[in-house]
């Protein structure tokens, strides 16, 4: 008896972790797409002289808040309710999806440079949308697989990496080389980095 309780436990300790293992993957991968995808948007105006599109910013973090908060709702709910909240994740992905097609619409810059870096980081940041869409199980026999889905391997850190190499070569603009060493993205946390005295970055 006690060994089955044992197993028993371990079982939906394993499904639990199986399920917060996305979940969290899917945070992760938004913490750190999200403000990339801003960035770009900061780029664009100092290239142009002209202030940051500030309602897209917000709409952006506002539509990666609302993929999160359904990802962990999907992750809890009762059987009877994943088909719904699946389908509403999905909508909400294909949200924040649109918004970056949003940005890369208008991120045009007379600079030719500028206009090479905006393209790659935009690229980059693109395919983390095809990240998330792989951590998410499918809304077809969700109730069965979304505490089972097994989280893809994806690093944010080598994202982050890439981005960053992106970010900071010159491109003979003074004013946004002067600017993008202040939006590289961090693999850590502000509270790590403060704990380590920067020597996380």
């Amino acid at each position: 008896m006690r060994k089955a309780l044992i197993v028993v436990l371990s079982l939906a300790m394993f499904c639990t972790a199986c399920s917060t293992a996305w979940v969290s993957t899917l945070d992760s991968i938004l913490a750190a797409a999200a403000p990339a995808l801003i960035n770009i948007l900061q780029i664009v105006a100092v290239a142009n002289g002209q202030p940051v599109n500030a309602n897209l910013a917000a709409k952006i973090n506002a539509d990666a808040t609302i993929v999160k908060t359904l990802a962990g709702d999907f992750a809890k709910v009762s059987s009877g309710s994943v088909p719904g909240v699946c389908q509403q994740l999905q909508a909400a992905v294909s949200v924040y999806q649109a918004d970056q097609q949003l940005v890369l619409q208008i991120a045009q810059v007379g600079d030719a440079n500028t206009q090479t870096k905006i393209t790659l980081l935009a690229d980059l940041v693109a395919g983390t949308v095809n990240a998330i869409l792989a951590v998410i199980p499918s809304c077809q026999n969700a109730a069965g697989t979304r505490n089972m889905k097994t989280a893809p391997s994806y690093s944010v850190s080598t994202f982050a990496d890439h981005y960053n190499s992106i970010l900071l070569a010159p491109t003979g603009n003074a004013a946004v080389d002067a600017a993008t060493p202040n939006l590289k993205l961090h693999r850590h946390s502000k509270l790590a980095r403060a704990v380590t005295f920067g020597r996380l970055e």
